[in-house]
């Protein structure tokens, strides 16, 4: 495997500024490291679900972001991500002021990597996590053809 590249944090923001559903929840990238991303947004009502809890959905697209980009920060420039699978058990309820999406890649390999994925909520001053799970990603590297993909 290609050593991490000196410009990954340049290379995840740049992709993350192109997510426009990231755009719509006005999400930002607050934790940043090889293989390990946080991506959170402030809660608002139009984020949340019937019963006044933070939509599922809303929860797992954060973490899956945050997983993809964790796996992103470790692949060699020009690569991109693409998920495969995301399991998320969702523990409690989803209320509180911030919503917080955390991937950490568990292993990586040549086409794919397993993160680790969690969801918080800020509740007053401190951070409980309302869901945890895992993702599987796919690894599309520069030198892989188009036409690999599409098989």
């Amino acid at each position: 495997m290609t050593s991490p590249r000196s410009d990954f944090s340049r290379h995840v923001r740049a992709s993350f500024r192109r997510q426009k559903i990231m755009r719509l929840f006005q999400a930002r990238i607050s934790r940043l490291e090889r293989g390990l991303v946080e991506i959170s947004a402030v809660n608002r009502p139009d984020l949340e679900q019937q019963d006044g809890y933070v939509h599922a959905g809303v929860l797992v697209a954060l973490a899956d972001s945050a997983g993809g980009y964790a796996a992103l920060s470790l692949l060699p420039s020009g690569s991109r991500v693409l998920s495969v699978e995301v399991k998320l058990n969702f523990l409690r309820p989803s209320v509180g002021s911030m919503i917080r999406g955390r991937g950490r890649v568990r292993k990586i390999g040549g086409t794919i990597a397993v993160c680790e994925l969690e969801a918080m909520m800020k509740q007053e001053r401190k951070w409980v996590r309302c869901a945890w799970g895992s993702q599987t990603i796919y690894c599309i590297r520069p030198d892989m053809t188009s036409s690999r993909l599409q098989q």
